[in-house]
């Protein structure tokens, strides 16, 4: 009797060109052409997603980040960063993709990628992939946008309320500030995200214009400005720009969300380009404000703004509506994850009725954390000076050392040697995050 072999979900046993002809040889399986995906995003429209999720309010912070690191570190730790930054995208990336080549797979997401890599490397570290796997699932899937809600809420209300006299809560505006986040948080297309996308950048780059504006209202002068960070400022400096220029969490949505996903690595490559231009605008700006206020330059430069200034109230309006358009683009990351846990669960007549479902409770369990618990964004730093420093470079840099086990490490083992250098680095990031972030807890109950 004929057994009938049916592939799992999204994988080809046997694939077929367009004209009919089988592909037999594992090499000649192109990923990437075997995708199915509904609404795919342009290359244009991933370069801006990818710049936008690089390219937040963190910017206003890089001045401050120069006063602890010192001009010539400062310029150089930038694009190192953001060089390390697109290394870890490559890492993950390319490793996906020889994972999907060789099991015929159209397509991985993050979480997958880390398993499949894990079952492809030592007998020792297979059974760690499921574990893996369900720790950064559960991880993204909880990952929250109740910082930004807090932010755009309380930004609003220190410009009305100053500007106008009023005295409006904070939970009032982050009630109000609600109603768009709802219409804005059911788009469930990356694709359709874009001009969202664009519109946050392009307020982004407004707000750094203007800044420059007052920056360079006075001639400035190198007496006094600091070249070289010390023992106890060069960590500081670390944790503001690397984490300004991490969006670890993003690479593999809209990867996999393109239409021509060849564009997305290699040279010039959508990665590097943005970390590129990333790069240089983090170090004109950070160095620039560093220059023109030296140490008293604050923790986000808006503050060595004149308040009375209507361009500040601009910089701060602007500032939270870039915020905001942003959120459709988090808030992507999470609702996919738990769908994909729940659709099977699901009637298909209503998966559009539970899709909106989800993502309305999710937002209503956000606004309610916003205004119900004080100083949250504080506490969630702690869990992100811990968690990041993980996904960012512990989890790429398991992914690329377990698949390259035990000899395709290069000459003298070369990846493997600097696979441990980058190990150490996110332990000192960790460490060092972790200390900041439970002062900052203690100096706020003090």
């Amino acid at each position: 009797m004929e057994k009938n072999h049916t592939a799992p979900e999204g994988v080809e046993l046997l694939a077929v060109k367009s004209d009919g002809s089988q592909i037999t040889a594992p090499s000649q399986y192109d990923p990437h052409k075997y995708r199915d995906v509904s609404n795919p995003t342009s290359t244009l429209g991933t370069f801006v997603h990818v710049m936008k999720s690089a390219l937040g309010i963190g910017i206003l912070s890089v001045p401050y980040a120069f006063k602890n690191g010192g001009l010539v570190f400062g310029v150089f730790g930038a694009f190192l960063f953001a060089m390390l930054c697109s290394h870890s995208a490559h890492i993950l990336v390319s490793t996906s993709y020889k994972i999907c080549k060789k099991e015929r797979i159209p397509v991985l997401g993050f979480a997958e990628t880390v398993e499949k890599a894990c079952a492809n490397g030592p007998a020792s570290v297979r059974a760690l992939g499921t574990a893996l796997r369900n720790i950064i699932d559960w991880y993204l899937m909880l990952t929250t946008v109740v910082v930004f809600i807090v932010f755009v809420g309380t930004t609003l209300r220190e410009v009305v309320n100053y500007r106008t006299g009023w005295d409006w809560s904070d939970r009032t505006y982050i009630l109000l500030v609600g109603v768009p986040i709802l219409f804005i948080t059911q788009i469930r297309e990356i694709k359709y995200l874009v001009p969202f996308s664009a519109i946050a950048g392009f307020l982004i780059l407004a707000n750094i214009v203007i800044s420059l504006v007052f920056i360079f209202q006075e001639p400035l002068s190198l007496e006094n400005r600091r070249m070289l960070p010390t023992a106890s400022t060069v960590a500081p400096y670390m944790g503001i720009v690397y984490f300004a220029l991490d969006a670890t969490c993003l690479i593999f949505p809209l990867e996999n969300q393109m239409r021509h996903p060849q564009h997305y690595l290699g040279c010039p490559g959508i990665v590097n380009l943005n970390y590129l231009c990333l790069a240089i605008l983090y170090s004109f700006f950070g160095a620039v404000g560093y220059i023109r206020y030296g140490d008293d330059v604050e923790s986000s430069i808006i503050l060595n703004f004149p308040t009375e200034n209507v361009l500040v109230s601009c910089v701060q309006v602007l500032s939270a509506v870039a915020v905001l358009f942003s959120i459709g683009l988090i808030f992507y990351v999470p609702t996919e994850i738990a769908w994909k846990k729940l659709h099977t669960r699901v009637p298909k007549r209503w998966n559009g009725v539970a899709q909106s479902g989800l993502r309305l409770g999710m937002l209503a369990v956000n606004i309610a954390a916003a205004c119900g618990i004080p100083h949250l964004g504080t506490f969630m730093g702690l869990l992100g000076a811990v968690l990041n420093p993980i996904l960012a470079l512990w989890i790429p840099i398991v992914v690329d050392t377990v698949y390259r086990w035990p000899n395709d490490f290069g000459r003298l083992r070369w990846r493997l040697v600097k696979n441990f250098a980058l190990c150490c680095f996110g332990l000192f990031l960790l460490v060092t995050g972790t200390i900041s972030s439970v002062n900052n807890i203690i100096a706020l109950y003090n």
